[in-house]
């Protein structure tokens, strides 16, 4: 199995498939996704809240 990036997406399909080892490969994929980049969605949250200044000025 290759690269899948994690989104939403790729996880409720793991979840769907009913595979374990579908399911582990892309729980493992995951955490490394989430041990390189961090949480996203708060990362977005703060470039809404910029843009959102920055459209105030």
């Amino acid at each position: 199995m290759g690269f899948i990036p994690m989104y939403g997406v790729a996880i409720r399909d793991a979840i769907a498939s009913n595979d374990l080892a579908n399911m582990e490969a892309v729980a493992e994929q995951a955490k490394q996704a989430v041990k390189e980049q961090g949480d996203l969605s708060v990362a977005l949250l703060e470039l809404l809240d910029a843009i959102d200044t920055l459209k105030k000025k």
